[in-house]
């Protein structure tokens, strides 16, 4: 029976932090994916890369006591890793709700998918096509590579660098913020060109009623601003999330 322990073992282990990587990575670890479904690919993945991780693996402890700490900082390691693709996700949520608030459509708000609560209406619209353009790109691939690199990189059986760790946190959420107003500048711009054409108009010319105007200009020529820039801001979001993501591959 020693061999069927250590066998148990080395798949606890390994699934504590393939596990915690999966249910909260973009694409695997959404809220409208059911958790069975990811339970699931959890093992899944787990009994895949099983055979060539096996070997980074300590040896069991002699009773439950001792593997409670090694379970919980192979855990930790999942989230971290986790967490520094999510926290790219809400570049785009940030981006959303930008968008909107410079085109008129701030208070416009709907059901996020992605985030299961309400949010502005560009933001699950954005949301939806980061995960479309992850797919599409490969990207959940990188993901499931970068868990197993990460054995490469942390051992099992030890916490991360405390301060490497909450520096990758923090880069992760000041490029986040960086990403979304980058995505959202073209909407800015227009918005700040556009405030003040309609402030000179109302003083050159008290006459006109700016007020019943300026909403639907502001509307319709936010969404052709933000359907002209759509694209490439999406696109410079999707080369950070890859570099994100391949911080932690040694491939």
């Amino acid at each position: 029976m020693d061999w069927l322990n250590q066998y148990a073992w080395i798949g606890a282990l390994l699934f504590a932090r393939l596990g915690a990587v999966m249910m909260v990575a973009p694409v695997f670890g959404e809220q409208a994916v059911p958790a069975t479904f990811r339970l699931g690919l959890a093992v899944l993945v787990t009994a895949t890369l099983a055979p060539s991780l096996a070997m980074n693996a300590p040896p069991a402890p002699a009773n439950v006591v001792g593997a409670i700490p090694l379970i919980i900082s192979e855990i930790i390691i999942g989230l971290i890793l986790g967490l520094g693709a999510r926290l790219m996700m809400s570049a785009l949520q940030v981006a959303g709700a930008t968008a909107g608030i410079a085109s008129g459509l701030g208070f416009a708000q709907q059901i996020d998918p992605i985030a299961s609560q309400p949010a502005a209406v560009f933001s699950g619209f954005f949301s939806l096509l980061g995960l479309v353009l992850i797919m599409s790109a490969g990207l959940h691939h990188i993901m499931i590579q970068a868990a197993g690199d990460s054995y490469a990189i942390f051992p099992p059986g030890g916490l991360p660098p405390i301060g490497d760790a909450t520096q990758f946190v923090i880069d992760a959420v000041a490029n986040s913020f960086r990403l979304g107003i980058q995505i959202a500048a073209p909407v800015l711009i227009f918005s700040l060109i556009f405030n003040i054409a309609l402030g000179l108009i109302s003083r050159l010319i008290p006459q006109v009623q700016v007020f019943m105007t300026a909403m639907p200009l502001s509307v319709m020529l936010g969404l052709a601003v933000i359907a002209l820039g759509l694209g490439g801001g999406l696109m410079v979001w999707l080369d950070a999330m890859e570099t994100q993501m391949r911080l932690l591959t040694v491939r």
